[in-house]
């Protein structure tokens, strides 16, 4: 049963984040095209083209921009006279001297009237969510620079978005902790703006920073955890889990949206894969700084976190089953732990218990088989009433291992003082150890140990049988 992620651990910051962007957009950007088609049309009534763009093209021509007032004026009279207001109003020079009364002036006429439609235009057009918040490369703003990385295209950019945002977001959180995440998300998102604010100033348009902030996120994944399996959190329509994958199978989820982005859900949008790149990198410096001075522990830290909870939540699910008396669904909930925990010896011996109640054989010979492989190790502290259970269901079908793990088990048996299963398994080794590898030494154990125990006869019947079948190697 593969682990659900840990809600007693839940990713608040990532969590917060994402109902951050989802409130913004719902609340914030949702009126933003009826705003916009109000303060456009009434920048139309008022009569403002008639005097703004004719200007605007005639300024472009006095500074020997020939080329781009003529494919203006052929888009104007194409009907596209927004392109020309927008492109005029990202025109950082012109509007500046437009404000300053430089292009119309006081002296002209109609000036007063033109005035008073500007500035009812501008008070329109600052109603718009997400001009006001978005990102102006030529004009940047502190408020700008903060709100552009909450702010969407349309709903399927922000369902994108969230999407990797979780992904990626729930583990990076773990391992740098809630406030170093906020931290990895916001300086990403001003790494985002970088190459606008370096490049873009005349670029028309607005700069919207969410997905160069979770670029930011996601290189930070990449960096932190590369090629270490990670537990993914998946959804499809009705089907929901979780799976181990390498963090790098992260990167084509990631791509796969930005080209379902470009080709699909807005091929003819103006995306800015400059702010991709720019949070991409500043999140993998930043990620790639962290792991330095934690010397890469945290990946690992995560890891664990995860693993522990995972065990924990498998372990309440098999007392769980048990107290439902569902012996066998029990058993294989133990056989995953004892798989994730083979040397917890508390755990063999409690899965060969529910082994035993389920009354399935190969379950039972399963669970034998792993108690006695773990009680052949060195240093084991195994139980020897729980070994010779193991030795009984497992006597059908023994597991397969040396002369040497034999002998070991053996040896446990007698420091128990099982007596009756040690002698057993000296039997079957002694069939077994025709060069008598292991058998003497478990056949001399025998002997002293019932020696110690007061038990003459039996020592005695063990010790002929050492005579008998390895002279050579008596000792006693």
């Amino acid at each position: 049963m593969p682990p659900r992620p840990d809600w007693s651990r839940p990713p608040v910051v990532t969590l917060a984040l994402m109902l951050a962007c989802i409130l913004i957009f719902v609340f914030g950007q949702g009126g933003d095209d009826e705003r916009e088609a109000a303060a456009i049309k009434y920048y139309g009534s008022a009569g403002l083209p008639d005097t703004e763009l004719p200007a605007y093209l005639a300024d472009l021509r006095s500074r020997g921009r020939d080329v781009q007032a003529h494919k203006l004026e052929t888009a104007l009279k194409g009907g596209e006279g927004r392109l020309v207001l927008e492109t005029m109003e990202f025109d950082r020079a012109f509007m500046q001297r437009l404000h300053a009364d430089q292009v119309i002036k006081p002296s002209d006429q109609g000036y007063e009237a033109w005035r008073d439609a500007r500035q009812r235009y501008e008070a329109l057009r600052g109603k718009v969510f997400t001009e006001r918040w978005s990102l102006k490369p030529g004009e940047p703003r502190a408020g700008s620079l903060l709100g552009h990385m909450f702010l969407h295209g349309d709903i399927m950019h922000l369902a994108g978005n969230m999407v990797v945002l979780f992904i990626v977001g729930y583990t990076v959180e773990a391992a740098l902790g809630a406030w170093g995440f906020l931290a990895l998300y916001l300086v990403g998102g001003l790494g985002a703006a970088v190459p606008d604010l370096l490049f873009a100033g005349d670029r028309v348009g607005y700069s919207l920073g969410a997905s160069g902030a979770i670029s930011a996120v996601m290189a930070a994944y990449l960096v932190l955890f590369g090629l270490r399996k990670i537990r993914f959190f998946y959804w499809l329509i009705f089907v929901f889990g979780t799976v181990s994958w390498p963090a790098l199978a992260i990167l084509p989820v990631w791509i796969g949206n930005e080209l379902l982005q470009r080709f699909v859900l807005d091929p003819h949008g103006q995306v800015n894969y400059l702010a991709h790149f720019g949070g991409f990198v500043s999140g993998a410096l930043l990620a790639g700084l962290y792991r330095w001075r934690k010397a890469g522990g945290t990946a690992q830290s995560v890891e664990r976190m995860d693993a522990d909870a995972a065990t924990a939540q498998l372990r309440a699910r098999a007392v769980e089953l048990v107290s439902g008396l569902q012996f066998e669904r029990a058993a294989q909930c133990y056989r995953q732990l004892v798989v994730r925990l083979p040397d917890d010896e508390g755990l063999l011996a409690e899965h060969l218990r529910v082994a035993g109640l389920a009354r399935d054989a190969g379950l039972q010979r399963e669970a034998a088989a792993l108690v006695l492989k773990s009680a052949s190790r060195l240093a084991t502290t195994m139980d020897g009433a729980v070994l010779a259970q193991a030795l009984t269901l497992a006597e059908a079908a023994p597991p397969r291992m040396s002369l040497g793990a034999w002998s070991r088990v053996a040896m446990r048996l007698l420091a128990c003082e099982e007596f009756d299963a040690a002698e057993a398994l000296a039997l079957r080794l002694v069939s077994r150890d025709a060069a008598g590898e292991a058998a003497p030494k478990v056949l001399n154990g025998l002997v002293r140990a019932l020696q110690e125990a007061g038990q003459p006869e039996r020592a005695e019947r063990a010790r002929r049988l050492l005579k008998q079948r390895y002279p050579q190697l008596v000792t006693l």
